[in-house]
């Protein structure tokens, strides 16, 4: 065992000459001499004791966090919804809407409705509503005739609004729904996304959209403030793709006039339109929303590829969107309504 009165080991003990002189010739480079001891830091046991509460109390957060995100998810299948009855008078009554079962509103009556836990919808005047299915993941109603808001907070897909042959899917937002007896209405999101789903088609439309539908069939997505001039030669160009083939002059004339009235903020539109109908990248509409989405101009190749339908080249353009579809978590603030 190492002696303790050895100088190696303990400082304090006597060198002799020749350590004592070597001590001395290196005394100039250490870490004293040079100012290089750092002072003792020691967290005062009144710092480590409060330290303690903070960081258990962090992770108690934690845990009811995910809990209380759980608990809103879950819910037991064919569970009735609550319903709250807003009359003219002011006067307020309560009920329960039970899966299968219909609810109408008189001409001065709102009703407001607790969808499961995810969210509400208020149903407006003179409308009809049915609960058609209910459970965890999945919530379905139909809106027969009427209006509904619906402001929902959970994974796409969890909430979903029937009209007529098509419907309409939830993907985290915030958004109105108008049905006529005819099946003609419109659907227009305030926040986040909605997916307009009929037959085989699956249209998206993003927060300041707005999307006209009839019983089977589906307009394009259009801002509501879109100048007359761009609406109407969005239609006529909808009707010539309709009735004409795609290499005719009218569709070729009714693609420019879209052009002509594009404004840059009507990109989706134009996103819209060139996903639904790949062929009228060989239009002017695919220079048009290069120049209004600021990509990369005309790709020879990328264009022949988006004609055909290829889902890479047409989903590079929709990753320049600026928020994408299914973030339902950003929009947070819907699950306050």
């Amino acid at each position: 065992m190492t002696s303790r009165h050895d100088p190696l080991w303990n400082p304090d003990a006597p060198a002799d000459a020749d350590l004592d002189r070597i001590q001395r010739a290196l005394a100039p480079y250490g870490v004293r001499a040079r100012g290089l001891l750092m002072p003792a830091v020691s967290t005062p046991r009144r710092l480590r004791r409060q330290a303690v509460p903070w960081a258990l109390a962090a992770g108690i957060a934690i845990l009811l966090l995910g809990a209380g995100y759980q608990y809103r998810l879950a819910w037991v299948p064919g569970d009735t919804w609550s319903v709250v009855h807003h009359e003219g008078r002011g006067e307020e009554q309560r009920s329960q809407l039970r899966p299968g079962r219909t609810l109408e509103t008189a001409s001065n009556e709102t009703a407001r409705i607790a969808v499961a836990r995810i969210g509400s919808i208020v149903l407006s005047p003179d409308s009809t509503l049915r609960l058609v299915e209910t459970e965890k993941g999945k919530h379905r109603v139909a809106l027969e005739q009427g209006h509904i808001r619906a402001r929902i907070w959970a994974p796409p897909g969890y909430f979903g609004v029937r009209a007529g042959s098509a419907e309409v899917v939830d993907l985290g937002c915030d958004f109105d729904l108008w049905k006529h007896h005819d099946g003609s209405g419109r659907v227009f999101v305030r926040s986040g996304w909605v997916s307009y789903r009929v037959g085989t088609e699956d249209i998206l439309v993003p927060e300041g959209y707005e999307l006209s539908f009839s019983d089977g069939m589906a307009g394009t997505p259009l801002r509501p403030d879109a100048p007359e001039a761009f609406s109407s030669a969005v239609r006529e160009l909808e009707a010539a793709l309709l009735s004409a083939n795609l290499r005719s002059g009218r569709l070729e004339d009714a693609a420019q006039r879209v052009v002509d009235a594009t404004r840059d903020e009507d990109a989706f539109t134009l996103l819209s339109l060139l996903t639904r109908w790949p062929a009228l990248a060989r239009t002017g509409l695919y220079p048009r929303l290069s120049a209004a989405l600021g990509v990369q101009g005309d790709s020879t190749d990328h264009r022949r590829a988006w004609e055909v339908g290829d889902l890479v080249a047409i989903d590079a353009w929709w990753d320049t969107l600026p928020r994408q579809p299914k973030q339902w978590w950003a929009n947070w603030r819907d699950a306050l309504g």
